[in-house]
């Protein structure tokens, strides 16, 4: 009997807390207004986004830093489209000519970039990333799968080591240059 009873007042419960929910739902569309319900905005056309007044931004008085570093302001003031449509004309059409496009410059064979070499390398401990630039030897970054620790040596000039330890063992990395070419050496090594 007390079982019984149990169970009933456990559905009796979750018809209270449906009820609830409904209850608390409706009264959040009244609240929005019925907008809920609306029907989807109907998308501009083309003529119609043509119509839209263009707003000229001039460049701010006040120079502020750059997230990218410098002061200097980037450009001209911006200036709205000056293109003129012919409400004749349909939209996919276009309505304006523009220039073809250049072909970018050719490569300055002097003053070109020096050739970069990356490297990625993915043990179960995780991955690790090495590079090769302007002459420089350099640690990427490291990404240590779940369960895993990273931690990363600089064994001597030009031999990086990257140690991707669990409570089980340990997966290593040495990377180093050899012939213009990045290497990379696997090993895994149990826990003392």
């Amino acid at each position: 009997m007390v079982i019984l009873r149990q169970r009933l007042l456990l559905v009796a419960g979750w018809i209270a807390a449906a009820i609830g929910a409904g209850l608390v739902a409706s009264a959040a569309v009244a609240v929005a207004g019925g907008q809920v319900l609306d029907r989807p905005l109907r998308p501009f056309t083309a003529a119609e986004v043509a119509s839209l007044p263009v707003v000229e931004v001039e460049t701010p008085d006040v120079v502020e830093p750059h997230a990218s570093g410098g002061l200097e302001p980037i450009g001209d003031s911006t200036q709205g489209s000056d293109d003129v449509r012919d409400p004749n004309e349909s939209a996919s059409t276009g309505g304006s000519t523009t220039a073809p496009l250049s072909p970018p410059p050719p490569i300055d064979p002097i003053n070109a970039q020096p050739l970069s070499i990356v490297r990625t390398s993915t043990v179960d401990g995780g991955t690790a990333s090495f590079a090769f630039f302007n002459g420089e030897f350099l640690f990427l970054w490291a990404a240590p799968q779940a369960g895993y620790i990273v931690t990363t040596h600089e064994v001597e000039d030009g031999y990086i080591r990257v140690e991707f330890t669990s409570t089980l063992a340990v997966w290593v990395l040495t990377a180093h240059m050899d012939a213009g070419e990045i290497v990379i050496e696997v090993s895994n090594e149990p826990i003392l």
